[in-house]
């Protein structure tokens, strides 16, 4: 059977979740209400994490959780007790990145270890330092190329994850802390505010004789990576994991991004189609990272005025009514807009909205923002199907 790496999926809540498994995640990577990275996502409680485990076992899906942060003394005290939730859900893995959170997940679960992106892991001699604290996966520095993680697998016989698609940090592997100083958020225990966004005002402390006083660009902007051309050299060096940034993104984003790189991995799409899908959603351009070279400015966008996007998120359906179907609605449109939806294993394409009611079934010309409707289409869709319209 021919090699294919996992696709590993964000889900910042349940609903995200979902989606990224029925659009083809072969994993989610999610948190609790407690020591990840991303505090400004909902998360799980301990119910959702029951839920979406036991759903993705159904399936055959894997379920990892991320306990990321850098733990300090205080944050340590109440990690057995998380721990002790976890061991009652069973995720398939713990994604750490601090050697003390590592060694309690091992003294008090039997919970797989996947050491994160944030622990660094440039060389197999790091790389076999975790394997003998137990580390099944080590999900590499976003610094190395892919014929660097391939060396780390064959050198230490681990499995190796690396990030394909999403947004960059400017700092090494996700350690800054640039937040810390900029508003007393530690970004390494899920307070980031991506101050490296910002556009910053460069000046000349000594100007000669100019008017010139300075320039204001955006001097960290990392664009995203959007590896789809590099698919094919990762299943090539057989890459366990490739995963996908994003648990603060939209529906639309995971569910175009997982559907793309699942129909690219199935043989489904080809490279121009591929390339097409992930460039209609919203990124602050493309670049791969370092998974060819080691990029330079050429990775930044200095001179940024906004995402590039070709759609719009218009909003999700929720289940089948009959023939009809249950939108929640997120942006107001008129019904009579060109439409276009995506569905798992379907790409972006046109649909037209023939008919729409609100919940006491009168009808409505125009889908309001933060409502639910009943709309009927001109072909089917199915639960997570997603409806957007074209950006001009």
């Amino acid at each position: 059977m021919p090699f294919k790496p996992e696709i590993v999926a964000p889900g910042g809540n349940l609903e995200k979740a979902l989606i990224a498994l029925d659009y083809g995640a072969d994993a989610v990577y999610l948190a609790g209400k407690a020591f990840g990275l991303r505090k400004s996502a909902e998360n799980f409680t301990e119910t959702e994490l029951a839920l979406i485990i036991s759903k993705a076992r159904d399936m055959g899906r894997n379920i990892y959780v991320t306990l990321n942060g850098f733990a300090h003394n205080e944050d340590i005290a109440a990690l057995p007790e998380f721990l002790d939730m976890l061991n009652r859900v069973q995720p398939m893995a713990c994604i750490v990145s601090d050697f003390g959170v590592a060694n309690c997940v091992k003294t008090h679960t039997s919970i797989p270890i996947h050491t994160s992106t944030q622990a660094s892991i440039t060389n197999a001699y790091a790389a076999q330092l975790w394997k003998d604290l137990g580390a099944k996966r080590v999900v590499t520095a976003r610094e190395l190329s892919i014929e660097e993680c391939a060396r780390i697998k064959r050198d230490v016989g681990i499995e190796v994850e690396t990030f394909i698609h999403g947004a960059m940090c400017a700092s090494y592997s996700g350690k800054c802390t640039i937040s810390n100083y900029t508003s007393g958020r530690d970004s390494n225990r899920g307070g980031c505010v991506q101050s490296c966004r910002h556009p910053f005002r460069m000046t000349d402390e000594n100007p000669a004789e100019s008017d010139e006083t300075g320039i204001t660009a955006h001097i960290m902007n990392a664009k995203d990576l959007g590896a789809i051309d590099q698919v094919k050299r990762c299943i090539e060096f057989e890459i366990d994991a490739l995963k996908i940034e994003g648990r603060m993104k939209s529906n639309l984003y995971v569910a175009n991004a997982v559907n793309t790189y699942r129909t690219l991995l199935d043989e489904s799409h080809d490279l121009k189609t591929a390339r097409e899908q992930i460039n209609a959603v919203s990124n602050r351009e493309f670049s791969n990272g370092f998974l060819e070279q080691h990029n330079g400015s050429e990775a930044i966008s200095f001179d940024w005025n906004g995402y590039q996007k070709g759609v719009q998120f218009i909003g999700t359906i929720k289940q089948a009514v009959g023939e009809s179907y249950l939108i929640q609605v997120k942006s107001p449109t008129p019904v009579s807009t060109p439409f276009m939806a995506i569905s798992p294993g379907c790409a972006l394409a046109p649909i037209t909205i023939t008919g729409a009611e609100d919940l006491n079934h009168d009808a409505i010309s125009e889908l309001a923002p933060n409502s639910c409707a009943i709309i009927r289409t001109s072909r089917p869709l199915g639960q997570n199907s997603i409806i957007v319209k074209a950006v001009s």
